[in-house]
């Protein structure tokens, strides 16, 4: 990598934050491995692309997730069920440990998603507003 083809790791959020995410997901089972979980915020995040994922969630705590997950780590993939397709994680910069040991546990796609869980659970104030990559003007 060099300063000509490097683009920030949230450029992620942008296909996150889309209608063809939404759509590959539909039907698909998905985990959210955060600290908070709004059920209703994410079904209708969903809905407004017209996908119905089958969403479920696994807490983590809101804080100290990176120098506390061996501690929790067994409890946490616990609460992931077996049948998962994708976990979406949101555990600040404590994420990538989670994320690698859910892919190596369940051998599926976990992707570090902070901004857009807060997004889905309509709470962009936890990540101090919008991100690049994730503001949309409405389409007419």
């Amino acid at each position: 990598l060099d300063r000509n083809n490097y683009l920030p790791f949230y450029v992620v959020y942008a296909y996150l934050a889309s209608g063809e995410f939404a759509g590959s997901v539909h039907g698909k089972k998905i985990c959210i491995v955060n600290s908070e979980f709004n059920e209703g915020h994410v079904r209708e995040w969903f809905k407004k692309f017209k996908s119905e994922p089958d969403i479920r969630f696994a807490a983590v705590p809101d804080s100290y997730v990176a120098t506390r997950w061996l501690s929790m780590k067994d409890e946490v993939l616990a609460d992931i069920p077996e049948d998962t397709d994708l976990c979406l994680v949101g555990a600040g910069v404590g994420a990538l440990p989670v994320c690698v040991d859910i892919a190596v546990k369940f051998s599926i796609p976990a992707i570090d998603a902070g901004h857009v869980l807060n997004m889905m659970n309509g709470r962009e104030d936890k990540s101090n507003g919008p991100r690049l990559y994730t503001i949309w003007k409405e389409r007419s």
